[in-house]
């Protein structure tokens, strides 16, 4: 089985791009089955469940802020 993405891997919206919205990048935390990944975004502890194919990696490697 392959996955889009690998844990830790750093990712952000693509419609928020192609929009030119400013959001932050996302930190995949976790694979799940059928296409969805769990992302943790930059500077909270919460986690979403989201689709895969309305994300991709980030250009540019970010750094994780040291709280």
């Amino acid at each position: 089985m392959s996955f889009k993405f690998k844990i830790g891997d750093m990712v952000r919206p693509i419609l928020a791009k192609e929009m030119g919205v400013p959001i932050g990048i996302s930190q995949v935390t976790a694979l799940q089955l059928n296409g969805y990944i769990q992302i943790e975004p930059m500077g909270t502890y919460r986690r979403l469940l989201v689709e895969d194919k309305h994300y991709e990696l980030c250009e540019k490697e970010a750094q994780r802020p040291d709280n």
